[in-house]
């Protein structure tokens, strides 16, 4: 090994000893939307039985902390919740979630609470009642905490955080139950919007700093309740969502526009990945001044 070698070496060295890796861990949480009494005997979707044990019990969250996450205030946070049909591992592989995360260099912990498993349902669980999202909030902190992620100090106050929620398909309703209780800065609805339309409308007329990014497909289901939804925001809220085909959508629109109402032509398991939207919805902050 020559001089040059070695110098080069011992000049990396102490960037390779505090070099942060990304984490990712999972945990039971008390807090997490099963196992829930609406639950207990399963659920019937079109003569099927989706029975407790096999898709209502399990409690897991993931956290996925990103190697560039700095613990800052405000702290952020960025959940997601999964469609019908999927879990936590499923959604995570096939929308390449953590890879999408990881990419968009947002300073924020991604957290994946479990939902209906591999089942027909929208249900929410415990994340529908007042007061349990708060509640899971704290078991991540705690978490946290534990990882040696965050220390004592670090640990922020419900008015220290800000979060994302951001779900696929029927996540639309646990989401819809959140805003209504929660403090919630941001929401990313991928192809989810087939309901809760009034929830989502008195959350964006709430407060300016609200932001909204919906995207619909044509065969989703969700693209004439879109329409209708940003039409009673305009008429109805006074508010003023932007509609644009996603082929014609620039960063522009995503710095400068707080309710977005994207017009995808992708099909309905697409719309995470096409263009990393997820990432780039992420990456994109509407910090300049939204209209």
């Amino acid at each position: 090994m020559g001089q040059k070698t070695i110098l080069l070496g011992l000049l990396l060295l102490p960037f390779m000893m505090f070099a942060q890796k990304s984490k990712t861990y999972r945990f039971q949480a008390t807090n997490a939307m099963f196992p829930d009494t609406a639950r207990a005997v399963g659920h019937q979707y079109q003569g099927k039985i989706f029975p407790a044990n096999l898709h209502y019990i399990d409690s897991s969250v993931l956290v996925h902390v990103p190697a560039h996450f700095k613990p800052t205030k405000p702290l952020e946070l960025v959940f997601w919740f999964h469609g019908w049909y999927n879990h936590i591992d499923s959604a995570t592989a096939h929308f390449h979630l953590l890879e999408q995360f990881d990419a968009s260099g947002r300073n924020a912990v991604f957290v994946f609470p479990e939902g209906p498993k591999n089942a027909p349902d929208s249900y929410g669980g415990k994340l529908e009642q007042p007061g349990v999202f708060d509640a899971l909030v704290q078991e991540v902190l705690i978490s946290l905490q534990r990882q040696k992620i965050l220390k004592k100090k670090q640990m922020p106050l419900s008015n220290d955080l800000v979060i994302t929620l951001a779900g696929h398909s029927g996540a639309y309703r646990v989401i819809s139950k959140i805003i209504t209780h929660a403090n919630i800065e941001e929401v990313f609805l991928f192809d989810a919007l087939y309901g809760g339309n009034e929830n989502y409308m008195k959350w964006m007329a709430a407060s300016e700093k609200h932001r909204l990014i919906n995207i619909y497909t044509k065969d989703g289901g969700t693209r004439e309740n879109s329409l209708l939804v940003a039409k009673d925001l305009k008429n109805k809220w006074n508010l003023n969502p932007v509609l644009v085909d996603e082929k014609d959508l620039t960063n522009w629109h995503l710095i400068n526009h707080r309710i977005l109402f994207i017009d995808s032509h992708q099909q309905h398991n697409e719309v995470i990945t096409y263009q990393n939207n997820l990432e780039r919805y992420l990456k994109i902050r509407d910090n300049a001044h939204p209209q």
